[in-house]
C-alpha cells in the first residue's frame, strides 16, 4: 500500500525503498557481493521449498492448521516486541494504532482461516449435464506450490502475515521480501519465523531495491505484491517472463462524498480519524473530500474540533504517528507548499511549529479547501494526513471530477439516502465501497480485498485469498455401472441415434 497513482509517476522517478530507481536496477547487473548473495540466497530458497513442497505432496488439514496455528502463537506471544520494532522503525507510532492495525489484525486473519479452513477445503459439487450422466463434477482447491509475498512499509507486519496466512491455509510454502524502510519489524519477524519454521516452508527476506527486483524474477507458482501502481507494472513484466499469476494490490485517490443530508460534523468526526490513522499512511484512507457548498464552514470547524479532541496534545499526542522517513516527510510538506503558491487555502486542524514537526517528521492533520487544477493535490495521491476539499451542488458534478482520475482502490460515501448511494456507486468503479464510514472496509476478514483497474488486479482476505493461492482444479469421475456410459452413445461409428442425441446437446443450457 505504497504512494504513487499514475499521475504522480508522471513527475517523479520510480524508487525503491533504497531511493534508487527501478529502472536502474532492472538495466544493469547486480555486481555488488552482497547483492549476489542474496540474489543465490533466494535462488537456493525457491529450489528447496518447490523440492520440499513436492516431497510432501499436498498438505493435509491438520499440518495447515499447525502451521497458522504456530504463525498465530508467534505474533500473539512477541506482541509487545513487534510493536517496539514499528514504533523504532517510524520514530514514533501509535501503539493503539499498531494494535488495531497490525497486531490484532494479523491475528484476527489468521483466527479467521483457522476457522473456517475446513470448508473452504471441502470440494465444490458441479453439475454435469444428464447427457453424461452417471458421471458427477467437482472442484477440489489444490496448493499451487510456493507462493511469493512483497510487502510494503506502511503496515509491514500484518501486509505480510494476512498473505502470509492465507497462502499456509492454501497448503503452500511462501518467500517474502519485506520493505527495507522497517529494518527493525523485518528484523524481528525474520529471527522469529526463522525460530520457529523451517526455511523450506516460510523463508523472510530484507534488502533493498536490488533485492525486489530478484524477487519479483522468480518463478513463484503465484506473486502477491502491494505497492504503487507503476511499481506494480513492473512486478507484473517481470512475473510475465515465468508466467507467473500475479495478485496486485495498488492504490490511487479513493475519493469521499458527504451527502446533501448527512450530519456533517459527524463525518468531519469520522474522516479527521480514517486520514489522521497511522498519519494518513494508508492505502485506503480518504484522499479528497465532497461536501455540499452551503457546509464547507460546517465541515472545516467540525474536522478542527475533532482532531483537537483526538490530539489534545498536538503532533506531540503519543497516538499520532510520525511519516516514516524525512525523505516522505518533505514530500508531503511539498504538496502544500505547492497549494499555497496556487492559491488554494490551506488550514491546519492543529496548532503547530514547523520547524518541530520537520525533526519530529510529523504532520498535523491539514485540509487544502478548493485546490485548482494547477495544484499537485489535485491529482497525485497524497500518502499523508493531508485532505482536499471541495465543493458541489449536484452529484453529476462529483462524478465527473471522479472520473478524471483512474478507478479508486476504495470510495466512501456518507448517506442515509438509498437514491444517493445508488447514484454515486453505480456510477463510481472502485475496488471497495464503504458507506458511513472509512478504513474498516479492509478489516473485515469476511469481505474479499482488491483494487480494479490502476488499483489493482486480483482480490484476496477471506475465502477469496485462500482460493488466490489455491488452483480450482475441476474434476469429472464416471461412474457407469459395467460398461455402460451415457457418452458411449456419441461414439463412432456415428448412426441415427448419434445424430439425434447430438440434435437434443445443441438445446442444452
Amino acid at each position: 500500500m505504497s504512494v504513487t497513482t499514475q499521475a504522480f509517476c508522471k513527475t517523479m522517478p520510480l524508487t525503491g525503498d533504497s531511493g534508487e530507481t527501478f529502472e536502474a536496477a532492472a538495466s544493469h547487473e547486480l555486481k555488488s557481493p552482497s547483492a549476489n548473495q542474496a540474489m543465490d540466497a533466494l535462488e537456493d530458497t525457491l529450489i528447496a521449498q518447490k523440492h520440499a513442497f513436492e516431497s510432501e505432496g499436498f498438505a493435509d488439514y491438520r499440518s495447515r492448521i499447525e502451521r497458522l496455528n504456530t504463525l498465530y502463537r508467534l505474533i500473539d506471544d512477541h506482541a509487545d516486541e513487534l510493536a517496539e520494532a514499528l514504533n523504532q522503525d517510524f520514530g514514533c507510532r501509535a501503539r493503539a494504532e499498531t494494535e488495531i492495525a497490525e497486531i490484532i489484525g494479523s491475528l484476527s486473519s489468521i483466527r479467521y482461516l483457522m476457522r473456517k479452513l475446513k470448508r473452504f477445503m471441502k470440494p465444490e459439487k458441479r453439475r454435469i449435464s444428464i447427457w453424461f450422466q452417471p458421471a458427477k463434477g467437482k472442484v477440489e482447491f489444490r496448493p499451487l506450490g510456493v507462493i511469493g509475498v512483497m510487502a510494503p512499509w506502511n503496515y509491514s507486519l500484518h501486509l505480510t502475515i494476512a498473505p502470509l496466512a492465507a497462502a499456509l491455509a492454501a497448503g503452500n510454502r511462501v518467500m517474502v521480501k519485506m520493505s527495507e524502510l522497517t529494518p527493525q519489524t523485518s528484523g524481528v519477524l525474520k529471527r522469529l519465523v526463522n525460530g520457529a519454521f523451517p526455511q523450506d516452508v516460510i523463508a523472510i527476506f530484507d534488502g533493498g531495491v536490488e533485492v525486489a527486483q530478484s524477487f519479483s524474477k522468480l518463478p513463484f507458482n503465484h506473486l502477491l505484491f502491494t505497492g504503487s501502481t507503476r511499481v506494480g507494472i513492473e512486478i507484473a513484466k517481470a512475473a510475465a517472463q515465468n508466467l507467473t499469476p500475479v495478485t496486485l494490490e495498488l492504490s490511487g485517490k479513493s475519493p469521499v462524498v458527504v451527502g446533501k443530508y448527512f450530519d456533517v460534523e459527524e463525518a468531519a468526526r469520522r474522516l479527521v480519524w480514517g486520514k489522521s490513522f497511522n498519519a494518513g499512511q494508508t492505502c485506503v484512507a480518504p484522499d479528497y473530500v465532497f461536501v455540499p457548498k452551503e457546509k464547507l464552514l460546517e465541515f472545516t470547524r467540525a474536522a478542527r474540533a475533532a482532531a483537537k479532541q483526538y490530539y489534545p496534545d498536538g503532533v506531540d499526542t503519543p497516538s499520532y504517528t510520525s511519516i516514516i522517513n524525512k525523505a516522505h516527510c518533505q514530500r508531503v510538506h511539498a504538496l502544500l507548499e505547492d497549494a499555497k503558491v496556487k492559491g488554494a487555502e490551506v488550514l491546519p486542524l492543529l496548532d503547530t511549529d514547523h520547524e518541530h514537526l520537520l525533526s519530529v517528521n510529523k504532520i498535523a492533520p491539514t485540509l487544502v479547501l478548493q485546490p485548482s487544477e494547477a495544484c499537485r493535490v489535485f491529482d497525485e495521491e497524497i500518502f499523508g494526513p493531508v485532505l482536499p476539499v471541495f465543493v458541489y451542488e449536484e452529484l453529476s458534478e462529483v462524478i465527473r471530477q471522479i472520473r478524471q482520475n483512474p478507478d479508486p482502490l476504495a470510495l466512501y460515501m456518507f448517506s442515509h439516502h438509498q437514491a444517493e448511494i445508488d447514484f454515486l456507486t453505480r456510477r463510481v468503479n472502485a475496488g471497495n465501497v464503504a458507506i458511513n464510514d472509512t478504513l474498516l472496509e479492509y478489516l473485515q476478514n469476511d469481505l474479499p480485498f482488491g483494487g480494479v483497474g490502476q488499483s489493482g488486479m486480483g482480490k484476496y482476505h477471506g475465502k477469496e485469498g485462500f482460493e488466490a493461492f489455491s488452483n480450482k482444479q475441476a474434476t469429472l469421475v464416471q461412474r457407469g455401472v459395467g460398461s455402460f456410459t451415457g457418452t458411449k452413445l456419441l461414439y463412432p461409428p456415428y448412426g441415427k441415434l448419434s445424430q439425434w442425441m447430438m440434435r437434443l446437446l445443441r438445446l442444452m443450457p
